[in-house]
């Protein structure tokens, strides 16, 4: 009987220290904050590496609204707020166009310019660190560079000016090829 005591004795005393540390780590604060005002951000955004949409990940996105669209559910009053749509032919040819790109868009959609190989205008870290939409102010996006990246050259990031003159940046997180619904997963940030 002693020996049952001692040790909820014991375990009592470890969920008190272990919850005491915790507590601690709860009441530290974050010296970045992101300016809610400014600044737009959406995290685990998928897009479809499946032209036919098959799948539950979509090809199109608005930022004014937050949402993923597959092109089926695009209607007349959801078409001008997209603002970022994805191609993927195979692991050598994938790219962020404009929602009315002539080939693979939407006729009557948005027009939205993308970096999509840029090398120095703002790296992984540079997009990790942005806070505010007056952090995009310095990065020129003046045309679309009608340009892809390979799997292989992924994470990476890709940056875009939309119709409405916000400018943003695609951070691409992951590429998954394999199982059911292939997709790329990304954040995105975009000026207010």
């Amino acid at each position: 009987m002693k020996l049952t005591y001692t040790i909820a004795f014991l375990v009592c005393i470890c969920s008190l220290l272990f919850n005491s540390c915790s507590s601690d780590d709860e009441t530290k604060t974050d010296s970045n904050t992101t300016d809610t005002a400014t600044l737009k951000t959406f995290t685990n955004v998928t897009f479809s590496l499946d032209q036919s949409e098959g799948y539950d990940a979509a090809l199109y996105f608005s930022t004014e609204l937050g949402k993923s669209f597959k092109t089926s559910k695009i209607d007349a009053a959801t078409l001008p707020k997209i603002d970022i749509a994805f191609y993927s032919a195979n692991y050598s040819l994938n790219y962020f166009m404009s929602p009315n790109n002539a080939d693979y868009g939407i006729k009557n959609a948005p027009l939205t310019l993308f970096i999509n190989a840029q090398k120095d205008l703002l790296t992984i870290d540079q997009f990790n660190k942005i806070e505010k939409g007056s952090d995009f102010e310095s990065i020129k996006i003046d045309t679309d560079d009608d340009d892809s990246f390979p799997d292989d050259k992924t994470p990476n990031v890709v940056l875009f000016k939309n119709a409405a003159g916000k400018k943003g940046a695609i951070y691409i997180k992951s590429v998954h090829r394999v199982g059911y619904d292939p997709r790329i997963v990304v954040d995105i940030k975009i000026q207010k």
